[in-house]
């Protein structure tokens, strides 16, 4: 966007007055503008200078590990969002978002398994779902679970998980419009408490998350 700053293309961090960006090429032939602090992280994962492309990197720097590929990938996934929300902002300006036809009628008893697919419709239709829908064109396809606590009845915890990140969002069922809060994220996988892996749900096209057949979830 012309006048903007310009940032590092791998963390998404502002580059400051003075300091400089290298052009980097990563394994998979894109090029992009690397701030000094993340150098050594994308060289790790055997992106090279884009003056060096032709240059086949020493055998001993091929070996590398997923962690520093996934941490790469992840951070450029997050850089591309912030840059994209952005730019939707700008072109947006301060037109008011259009109002939500009113609650949602529900018919039939109030079950589980409906207030599961339920809060996944009201995630679907939050801002929440383009971070999974651009973290998934990175990091492949997620595992996704959706509980409800025992101490919450009216609130559905959703977690989506690659092997070395997971997300986590709380939807408030009971307030009238739903919120979709985010309330966690990490690293590991282990972190997250056993209920929170009983993979009960998947992320399909652009992020959207849905109930797999049959399965349903509590905590």
């Amino acid at each position: 966007m012309p006048g903007a700053d310009p940032t590092c293309e791998v963390c998404g961090r502002t580059i400051l007055k003075g300091e400089r960006t290298r052009r980097y090429v990563s394994p998979d032939g894109e090029q992009r503008e690397v701030c000094d602090l993340c150098r050594t992280r994308v060289e790790g994962a055997r992106w090279v200078r884009a003056d060096r492309a032709e240059v086949k990197p020493p055998p001993e720097a091929e070996p590398t590990t997923n962690r520093a590929r996934q941490w790469v990938a992840e951070r450029a996934a997050q850089a591309r969002l912030a840059l994209e929300e952005t730019r939707r902002r700008a072109a947006e300006g301060a037109r008011p978002k259009p109002e939500r036809a009113g609650p949602r009628v529900q018919t039939g008893p109030d079950t589980p398994e409906r207030r599961l697919r339920r809060a996944l419709e009201e995630f679907n239709e939050s801002e929440h779902r383009r971070t999974v829908a651009g973290l998934t064109r990175s990091l492949g396809e997620p595992r996704v679970a959706a509980v409800t606590p025992v101490d919450a009845p009216h609130d559905v915890r959703l977690t989506v998980a690659w092997d070395l990140s997971w997300y986590q969002w709380e939807v408030r069922l009971a307030d009238e419009p739903a919120r979709v809060r985010s309330v966690a994220k990490g690293s590991e996988v282990e972190q997250l408490a056993e209920s929170d892996r009983h993979w009960n749900a998947r992320a399909g096209d652009e992020g959207r998350l849905q109930l797999a057949a049959g399965r349903n979830g509590a905590a």
